[in-house]
This record gives C-alpha cells, structure tokens and sequence, in this order.
C-alpha cells in the first residue's frame, strides 16, 4: 500500500502561523496590558451608557415640560381669543354709545378712528384743565351719561 502523505492546504499554512502568532500573546505583559484595555473600554462604555440614560432623562423632561408649555399656550389663546370678543364687544357698544357725540376737532367715533377717539378721550378724563373750560365740562358730562349704559 501506498503511504498517502498528507496534502497542506493554504489554510494548514495560514492556521498554523496563526497559531505561532499567538504564542507571543503568552507574554504576561501583552496580556496584563489587553485586559487593562479591555477594563479601559468597558469602564468607558459604562460611562457612556450612564450619560445616555442621563440624557434620555434629560430629553423626557424637556419634551414633558414642552407639552406643558404648549397646554398652557393654548390656554392663553383661547383667553385672548375670549378677550378679543368681549373687547370688540365693548369698542362696538362704546361706539353706538357716543356716536353722537363730537370731541372737538375730530369726526364722530367710528371703528376707523376708535383708538384716536379713546386716546383724545383718555387725555380729557385725565387733564383737570379740560373741566375748567365749561365747555368740555358740559362735553364730558354727556360723554359720562353716554357710556353710563355700557356693561362691561
């Protein structure tokens, strides 16, 4: 019979440089230092893992305190809205109330010059110069009974 020697295959020679290579791992200093990277690492992951759990905390309260903000935003928005109705309520009823009524050097109140009309108004009821002057204390008083009707 014939002696079958045994083929090397290319893996044979990889494997067994491999293996050789390996051998110098059995150095107490080359694994001393791979443990210390891989405590390294591992220390390092554990520090990362703790700042993700820290952050997605910090993202929760964040998105709970927007939330928050929103509700109390669209709270605000309705009063506002709520405010704007009544207040547009009153400019109409205040208009009604003193269309008769002519400030001097101005035209009747209308909603166009409503806010120029108060604001000319404003200034009378707050300068005690204008009720010495017997006219526009007669005018102021008509304005009182004018608006007294108003229910705000």
């Amino acid at each position: 019979m014939f002696a079958k020697k045994k083929a090397k295959l290319p893996s044979d020679e990889y494997l067994s440089t491999k293996f050789r290579a390996s051998d110098v791992l059995d150095n107490d200093e080359d694994i001393k230092q791979l443990n210390k990277e891989i405590n390294d690492i591992s220390e390092s992951n554990n520090e990362m893992e703790v700042d993700m759990v820290n952050l997605q905390t910090q993202i929760s309260s964040m998105e709970k305190n927007l939330k928050s903000i929103e509700h109390e935003n669209k709270m605000i928005e309705e009063q506002n809205e709520a405010l704007f109705l009544e207040l547009s309520g009153l400019s109409r009823a205040l208009i009604r109330s003193l269309a008769n009524i002519r400030l001097p050097h101005m035209e009747p109140i209308t909603e166009q010059n409503f806010d120029s009309y108060v604001s000319t108004l404003t200034h009378m009821y707050t300068n005690k110069d204008c009720f010495q002057n017997p006219e526009n204390k007669a005018l102021l008083e008509s304005i009182n009974k004018a608006v007294k009707g108003i229910k705000v």
